[in-house]
């Protein structure tokens, strides 16, 4: 029978094999500087989730175009967001350059965006209804690979149960959008 105090350590050494490493980033601009550079330094796949705001924001830095050239290089892009009337126009301009975006309103609050399994900047944005310069913001930025592995397990559980943003946004088209 192992002691006590070994399954303790144990599950203290599990945890801090999965607990990430990185750098807290504490404002808006700095998280869209981060995503710039995962989208320069992944080679092979982007997944993110993301609010229509912070999407619309990050828009604003170019990274619908670092997105587009990532693509034009074989890269794939997957993300969930919140699909609605308001925001329609940018999904589509999304789907256009060849992102893969789904629908889902349960994930409002989440914020997530990782490269190659290995590159991350992640978030819980509670009450955050508008992004702009000045939103109180602060987010993980980690180059953990097992931190980012925790992060799309939960990725690919929402995107397994969110609903194609095409089908989504005709949807809306057919309800009087």
């Amino acid at each position: 029978m192992t002691p006590p105090c070994y399954t303790a350590i144990y599950a203290l050494v599990q945890y801090l094999l999965v607990m990430p490493f990185g750098t807290v980033i504490n404002s808006t601009e700095d998280a869209v500087a981060v995503i710039l550079k995962i989208l320069e330094s992944a080679q092979h796949e982007i997944e993110f989730l993301s609010s229509p705001s912070f999407l619309s924001f990050a828009g604003t830095y170019d990274t619908t175009q670092s997105a587009k050239r990532f693509i034009e290089k074989d890269g794939v892009v997957r993300g969930i967001v919140p699909v609605s009337r308001a925001n329609v126009e940018g999904v589509r301009m999304r789907l256009g350059i060849g992102e893969d975006l789904r629908h889902s309103d349960q994930l409002h609050e989440l914020f997530m965006f990782v490269g190659d399994r290995k590159y991350s900047i992640s978030t819980i944005n509670i009450g955050i209804q508008e992004y702009t310069r000045d939103t109180p913001f602060t987010a993980l930025w980690s180059e953990s690979p097992a931190y980012a592995e925790f992060l799309l397990a939960s990725f690919e559980s929402a995107w397994a149960e969110a609903v194609p943003a095409a089908e989504r946004i005709q949807e809306l088209l057919e309800h009087g959008g």
